[in-house]
């Protein structure tokens, strides 16, 4: 066995430093049908020549503020959103898919990206997106294990990547960012292997506790581990039966977590109970939106209520179009909150802007849309999200 498959115990209570719990704001139960709102969407700019857009990152700064998107192609592009989208810097250092890309929690500059051949890099965007740290285990002979999924804790100390199923073994991996200039790999703390059996899709640090980690996999699991424990036994607080395959995860409150399949469902617990307190199916999604199942599907969870209450996003690829929308969860059914119109796309993923209440969606068009909600009228009640920016279509091929 690898030596970094060790209890992580003694390298992460070198750094790791508890901070007093911080109660997240929970979604407040909606006891009144939504009303079902227009949203429509202006502008046309940009332009994405065969590719998909599989992910999209940003940060909260005002008033412009910065997306990442990261691309089929291996590459990742950066945008400046305020009036206008603006390029600002393409980077084409990744020579494998890309995983995940995320802004560090503490920096505007700092992009991490990581890719499946097991490499994660931090890309100063002072610096033209220079790669200013590495991290990856080839601890193996050399061999990098292959990475589906990683994250980056709240106060920017930690990474945790997730493998894909190698050899019979799953691995969490840690790294001390830190460390991350070390040449003799110190960076890599260590690792958990034996808590999920298959590929781990999705991991999400707590957005306040930088010791709670929680990872969901396509052997049905959601796990969620205190990283100050002396081992990973110890260390496995909650461990959830989807029944399915995680696609997504990530936190409601402060425990609880929403959490959605490859089979295109939701579900929503709260860690200490042995069963979702609510689900929704992909047929309860087709009849939300009046459409056949196989065409519809879930892109994330936003439990924000920059729109007024949390929602889910989901959409359907017909032959009537491509439809979006936001579907409030109220009194254990679906309702729309908003329907996004004029939608071009397979919806990939999706990321808020708080402050501007901004929603950008990204996907298989490589169109990316920055939706904003206008203010109403008398003369029209209706909401509206007003500014859109995205890519002329074209004929495009799949990334896989």
């Amino acid at each position: 066995m690898s030596e970094i498959v060790e209890s992580v115990r003694k390298s992460l209570k070198k750094f790791l430093t508890i901070e007093n719990d911080t109660q997240l704001p929970g979604p407040e139960q909606n006891n009144q049908a939504s009303k079902e709102n227009k949203i429509t969407s202006l502008m046309k700019e940009l332009e994405f020549d065969q590719v998909y857009i599989l992910s999209v990152s940003g940060i909260q700064s005002e008033p412009e503020f910065k997306i990442g998107v990261a691309l089929s192609d291996y590459s990742c592009v950066i945008y400046s959103v305020g009036q206008f989208l603006s390029r600002t810097i393409t980077l084409s250092h990744n020579r494998a898919p890309i995983v995940g890309i995320k802004f560090s929690p503490t920096s505007r500059d700092i992009l991490y990206i990581a890719n499946a051949a097991g490499l994660v890099t931090a890309c100063d965007l002072r610096a033209d997106g220079k790669v200013v740290a590495e991290f990856k285990d080839d601890s193996d002979d050399g061999e990098m294990k292959p990475l589906a999924s990683f994250d980056v804790s709240c106060n920017e100390r930690l990474i945790a990547g997730g493998t894909e199923n190698t050899e019979g073994d799953a691995f969490i991996l840690f790294w001390d960012i830190r460390k991350s200039n070390s040449k003799n790999g110190e960076s890599l703390l260590g690792g958990y292997w034996d808590s999920h059996q298959d590929d781990i899709t999705s991991l999400t640090f707590h957005p306040a506790k930088q010791t709670v980690l929680a990872s969901g996999s396509t052997d049905g699991l959601i796990n969620v581990f205190d990283l100050t424990q002396p081992s990973e036994d110890v260390a496995l607080t909650h461990s959830l039966n989807t029944e399915s395959s995680v696609d997504r995860l990530g936190w409601l409150t402060d425990d609880s977590l929403w959490c959605t399949t490859h089979t295109h469902a939701l579900q929503l617990w709260n860690c200490e109970d042995a069963s979702a307190y609510a689900t929704f199916t992909r047929n309860q999604f087709a009849e939300s939106q009046n459409n056949e199942p196989d065409d519809c599907y879930v892109v994330r969870f936003h439990p924000t209520k920059t729109f007024e209450q949390p929602f889910v996003l989901a959409g359907c690829s017909a032959a009537k179009g491509e439809s979006l929308r936001c579907l409030n969860v109220a009194n254990d059914r679906l309702e729309t909150l908003y329907e996004l119109d004029n939608n071009k796309q397979v919806v990939r993923d999706s990321w808020i802007h708080e402050k501007s209440g901004s929603l950008v969606t990204v996907g298989e068009s490589g169109i990316i849309d920055v939706w904003r909600q206008a203010e109403s009228t008398e003369q029209d009640t209706s909401c509206e999200l007003v500014d859109k920016v995205d890519v002329v279509e074209s004929h495009r091929t799949k990334p896989y």
